[in-house]
This record gives structure tokens, C-alpha cells and sequence, in this order.
């Protein structure tokens, strides 16, 4: 599990880094973000933080015998908070361009039309 832990800061660095240089390598590699639906430079403002704070909790994790169990309790919760504020910063319309706003709103307006359509059919 330490070497898991590694590796994930050590991927978790590189984006950083990236990240604090104004790049990407690592947040738009699917197919379902488009980069383009996003104000870049607001994602990346947030998200330079948020992944160093990854790359701090991974690394602090794989020598985990330094802080004990309560220790890493703690940085797991750490970790788990900022998994649920990357989902935030890109689910939130502050973060999106005007394209990516549109289509989150086609997106809500198709699955209200599809719950009509449930409940009649």
C-alpha cells in the first residue's frame, strides 16, 4: 500500500507542478471533461491547491508508520474532502465557460424531460 501512496504523489507532483506552471496533463485526459466547457484559469487557481494538498496527504500516507493510525484517519479524511472539492469545482457553473454552461443546462433539461416522460409512460 506505501508504494500506491508513492506513486499516486509522485503523479500527484507532476500535476501540481503543472498546474503552478499554468498547464494540465493529468484533468482533461477523458472524454467526458472538455476543457473547453472551463475558465482555466479559475480551475487551475483551485486546483493547483487542492492537488498539492493531494501530493502532501499521498506522500505522508506511504510513510504512514511516521503519524500512526489516528494520524493517517486524519489525512485520509483530508484526502476524502478534497476528492469532494474537485467534484465541486467541476460541477460548479463559477468554474465553466458559457459553453460549458449551456450544455450542463441541456443536460438538466433532458433528464427533466425524461422524468415526465417516465411518469406518464
Amino acid at each position: 500500500m506505501d508504494i500506491l501512496f508513492f506513486f499516486a504523489a509522485c503523479l500527484g507532483l507532476a500535476e501540481t507542478v503543472d498546474l503552478f506552471m499554468g498547464k494540465d496533463f493529468l484533468m482533461f485526459m477523458g472524454s467526458k471533461i472538455d476543457e473547453r466547457d472551463y475558465d482555466l484559469q479559475k480551475v487551475f487557481r483551485v486546483e493547483k491547491w487542492l492537488f498539492a494538498a493531494d501530493t502532501l496527504g499521498c506522500f505522508i500516507l506511504s510513510r504512514g508508520s511516521w503519524i500512526g493510525l489516528w494520524g493517517q484517519m486524519a489525512v485520509i479524511l483530508i484526502l476524502l474532502l478534497t476528492v469532494i472539492m474537485h467534484t465541486w469545482v467541476f460541477n460548479d457553473e463559477r468554474f465553466m465557460s458559457a459553453s460549458g454552461i449551456k450544455k450542463k443546462q441541456q443536460k438538466k433539461e433532458a433528464r427533466r424531460v425524461w422524468r415526465e416522460q417516465k411518469k406518464k409512460g
